[in-house]
Formats: C-alpha cells, sequence, structure tokens
C-alpha cells in the first residue's frame, strides 16, 4: 500500500513539475460555453436597457467612443453592447488584440517587452511559476499523505466523528442475512 501511494505522489509531482496549470491562462485558450446566458441575453439587450436606464449617460458613452476610436454610431454602440455583456472577456479581448498587434506571442513576452528592466520582469515571472509549481506541490503532497495515513489505518473519517471500519461489507452481510432467512422460509423452518 505504500508503494502504491508513493508511485501515486511521484506521479503528481511529475504531472505538475510539467503542467502549466498554475499560470495565468491567456484569453485565447479560454472556452466559451455555449450554455451562457449571452445566448439569450445578448448585446443588443444589454444597450437597450443601459438606454434607458439613463440616456445622457449613454449618449456621452457613445459620443465618446465615436470620438476617441473614430467608429461610426454603430459600431460604437455594437462595442458597447459586447462591453456591458462581458466586461471582463471584453477587456481580456481587447488586450489580445493589442498584444497581438505589437507582436507578442503572450503575456510573458508582453511584459518582458514592455518593462523597463527586461532581465528583471523574466527573473520576477521565472521564479512566480516556480514557487506556484511548488505551492502546488506541498499542497498534493500533503493531500497524498492525508490519504495514505486515513487508508493505512481501520478508521472512517466521516464529518461525524471517526468510526472503526467495518471488516466486511455491511451490504453483504445484509444480503446473507436476507437469503438464510429466505433459506428458512422455503424449508419451513
Amino acid at each position: 500500500m505504500l508503494r502504491l501511494g508513493i508511485r501515486l505522489t511521484l506521479c503528481l509531482l511529475a504531472f505538475v513539475l510539467q503542467s502549466s496549470a498554475f499560470v495565468p491562462i491567456a484569453p485565447q485558450q479560454q472556452i466559451r460555453s455555449p450554455t451562457q446566458m449571452s445566448m439569450i441575453f445578448g448585446p443588443k439587450q444589454a444597450l437597450a436597457i443601459e438606454k434607458r436606464k439613463d440616456p445622457k449617460k449613454f449618449e456621452s458613452t457613445i459620443n465618446g467612443l465615436m470620438k476617441k476610436n473614430k467608429l461610426t454610431r454603430d459600431a460604437a454602440e455594437k462595442r458597447y453592447g459586447e462591453f456591458l455583456i462581458d466586461p471582463d472577456g471584453f477587456a481580456l479581448r481587447a488586450g489580445q488584440a493589442a498584444q497581438k498587434a505589437a507582436g507578442y506571442k503572450n503575456w510573458e513576452d508582453a511584459a518582458i517587452g514592455r518593462s523597463k528592466n527586461p532581465e528583471e520582469t523574466r527573473a520576477r515571472i521565472d521564479k512566480f511559476k516556480k514557487e506556484s509549481q511548488l505551492k502546488a506541490l506541498a499542497v498534493i503532497t500533503v493531500f497524498s499523505a492525508v490519504l495514505l495515513f486515513a487508508s493505512s489505518n481501520k478508521k472512517t473519517y466521516t464529518l461525524s466523528g471517526i468510526k472503526d471500519s467495518p471488516t466486511t461489507n455491511p451490504y453483504l452481510e445484509f444480503k446473507k442475512v436476507q437469503e438464510l432467512e429466505e433459506l428458512k422460509k422455503q424449508k419451513g423452518l
């Protein structure tokens, strides 16, 4: 049992060290769920609600977008509606478009390229990644150790307390009792 636990811990360690799950995901890797609210409630509906809520603010926002980005009214309304539906996603997509326009492959290259001291920035990013992997490894190791300990003794850990584990399956014992009772009935005992 201990060997199995050690193997499991080593497999988890190898997985964590090869994984980039503890690094922020770039927007192009995120998958949108088709069941999101945007299928029912879209940018046009959000725009209509915002327009009715505060018409003066709405007009100033649209006019500001038209002037700043040199957009037509329809394009400005479409952009504002997309922002109203998903402000975070809108900002991520805009940032990604700016990164691509500047020629960067990912967020790391963009951060390093825009910094005043690229070597220091690269060192901070590498340190962050390494610390994140070590923290994840520590959590997985502790969790594996707790599971190994819990499985190695004859106790059952529940929210209501610690109990001795049954040496046999209670369901099977119940079935055996039922079968014996049926046999007794059949024999007339």
